[in-house]
């Protein structure tokens, strides 16, 4: 975690106290979304390549070939390509909380700092699941973003500022308490 806490650093005030600093899950996360999204993908697949094999749509015609191709793309990034654009997305991924603010840098190409500062902080829910990780959304959430996490980047995107899958949630999610509450004195 050094190298975490040395590239957070550079994105501290003066000052500023670094509490806790992380990253989220890495590797293939499986979401309840998959449930529907993954056999839908192989029927949507199963479908195109078996019309493409009987010979219903034409390939020599270039509008049928090139909408064959976008339809044949869409299936595998649906069934692959999503889980391995959030991975890497997740990779570059770091969380931190300091005694002013909580931090979430990300980028695949270029770096971008989010800063969510704890004294104007109007809510904080903690999921966490039965290893002990969880995520941990700042702020108000409208109701649609606890279950679909959308078809990428689901923790980039994942609707609403968030700690996505932090290993020991319950311990993170009580620093940001009490430095919300310190703040608040």
């Amino acid at each position: 975690m050094a190298a975490v806490e040395d590239e957070l650093r550079s994105h501290l005030d003066a000052h500023e106290k670094l509490l806790w600093a992380g990253r989220p899950a890495q590797g293939f996360v499986f979401m309840p979304a998959d449930w529907f999204l993954i056999p839908f993908s192989l029927v949507w697949l199963a479908i195109v390549v078996v019309n493409l094999w009987q010979g219903q749509i034409r390939t020599p015609q270039p509008i049928a070939g090139l909408a064959a191709a976008l339809f044949i793309g869409l299936g595998i990034y649906l069934l692959v390509g999503r889980y391995l654009i959030d991975w890497l997305y997740r990779s570059r991924q770091i969380y931190a909380v300091t005694d002013r603010r909580a931090i979430i840098a990300s980028g695949v190409s270029r770096r971008s700092v989010q800063s969510i500062d704890l004294s104007s902080l109007s809510g904080l829910k903690l999921e966490e699941l039965a290893d002990g990780s969880g995520t941990i959304f700042f702020g108000d959430q409208p109701a649609y973003s606890y279950g679909f996490y959308g078809l990428g980047f689901r923790a980039a995107q994942g609707v609403g500022t968030q700690f996505f899958r932090v290993a020991d949630a319950k311990k993170v999610y009580t620093i940001v308490r009490e430095a919300m509450q310190q703040h608040r004195k």
